[in-house]
């Protein structure tokens, strides 16, 4: 089965709480005038921040797309979207295939569980079976380099440990769909050269990779399309190279 992502005419507003029910009203008054001022009201007259507005993409089997945008432009927020953590106010989102979001690697870990158990209860929530989870286990286990610390619970390990299992579960298979956030800080040096090879050879066998970014030699190198964003919208798109020369021109990054 080909894999594919097709988003129309997708507006994403998150609402924003009447002000009036919050204790904290007076200490956030300046802050929420800002927020507030940028809003619009739907129609049931609450307000909303637009949060992505008019996204059209058309992703086939093959296609390995670059998303750029400075900061708060709605680079996250769209891979949330495609991932199926949000879902549009209006328009269609749509994706066949199997699909793996590396955005919040450590999302669904338990302190008081093991190293094991942590493992098991992260590809469960990934959508693994049991079974190709037990296949899976060993190389997780080997990749991440921990050893008997796979019987600890979470809560006696370092951060850079922490991050080592967390990661070492994230990358246990390949998918059809791969949608990853930026990378992110693995623990020692060796580990983080290991987890980059190990990313770039993920890319290279998924069907189909949306890569939001601020290594644009990373990004024109791996992809054959590309993005920029600005305040929720496609402002451009294209090939890697024209996008990326458009995007360092604008923001002055030459």
């Amino acid at each position: 089965m080909k894999s594919e992502i097709i988003a129309k005419d997708v507006y994403l507003n998150f609402p924003i709480y009447d002000a009036q029910s919050l204790s904290i009203r007076n200490k956030i008054r300046d802050i929420g005038s800002k927020v507030v001022s940028r809003s619009k009201e739907d129609i049931s007259g609450a307000r909303v921040i637009e949060g992505l507005k008019n996204i059209n993409l058309n992703l086939n089997h093959g296609d390995k797309l670059a998303i750029l945008g400075p900061n708060g432009s709605g680079k996250t927020t769209l891979l949330k979207l495609i991932a199926g953590i949000y879902f549009p106010t209006s328009g269609e989102v749509s994706s066949r295939g199997e699909l793996s979001c590396m955005l919040d690697i450590g999302f669904g870990f338990e302190l008081d569980a093991t190293g094991y158990e942590n493992i098991i209860l992260s590809n469960i929530i990934r959508g693994h079976t049991k079974n190709e989870i037990d296949k899976l286990l060993p190389d997780i286990a080997e990749f991440s380099g921990l050893g008997e610390f796979l019987d600890m619970p979470l809560r006696t390990y370092s951060s850079g440990m922490q991050a080592r299992l967390a990661f070492s579960s994230a990358i246990a298979s390949t998918p059809g769909i791969l949608l990853i956030d930026e990378f992110f800080s693995t623990g020692d040096i060796e580990f983080s050269e290991k987890s980059k090879t190990k990313v770039l050879e993920m890319m290279d066998n998924s069907s189909i990779l949306v890569f939001a970014s601020h290594d644009m030699d990373l990004l024109q190198n791996i992809c054959n399309k590309a993005i920029l964003m600005k305040n929720g919208e496609i402002i451009l798109s294209g090939a890697p190279k024209e996008v990326i020369n458009f995007y360092k021109d604008t923001y002055h990054l030459r």
